[in-house]
């Protein structure tokens, strides 16, 4: 299956409900066949959490939108180490593209709505040990 990421946001800039049930469920199943271990993906996990925590702790958001538009990078790198981090690799370049998307809504919002819906992928994926 494609990785499908979908806006984050309504048109109201609300968090969509379904992206953090049956989006995120359908993303998890993608991951847990791949065969991801809980350790190659919480590294980036954790990294998305420590950006938001910066950011409401008063970081300027444009100062950490470079670095989690570095992520792509890292993902591509692991990827080219370990074929099954593929699937992981398009997840995050499809939704960082999502919060870079120039569609009227608040980057901010975007990226803050993403990182629930990359906690709700993790909780839902059932990722090797």
């Amino acid at each position: 299956m494609r990785i499908i990421v979908k806006d984050f946001l309504d048109s109201e800039g609300k968090i969509r409900t379904e992206l953090l049930d049956g989006e995120a469920m359908k993303i998890a199943e993608e991951l847990s066949k791949a065969k991801l271990s809980t350790h190659q993906v919480r590294k980036f996990f954790d990294e998305v959490k420590n950006y938001k925590a910066r950011i409401e702790k008063g970081d300027d958001f444009e100062k950490i939108m470079p670095l989690i538009v570095m992520l792509k990078s890292k993902a591509k790198y692991a990827a080219s180490r370990k074929k099954e981090m593929n699937v992981f690799r398009d997840f995050l370049y499809k939704s960082i593209d999502k919060i870079k998307e120039d569609d009227g809504k608040d980057k901010k919002d975007k990226f803050n709505a993403f990182c629930l819906f990359f906690e709700a992928v993790y909780g839902f994926a059932n990722l090797k040990k």
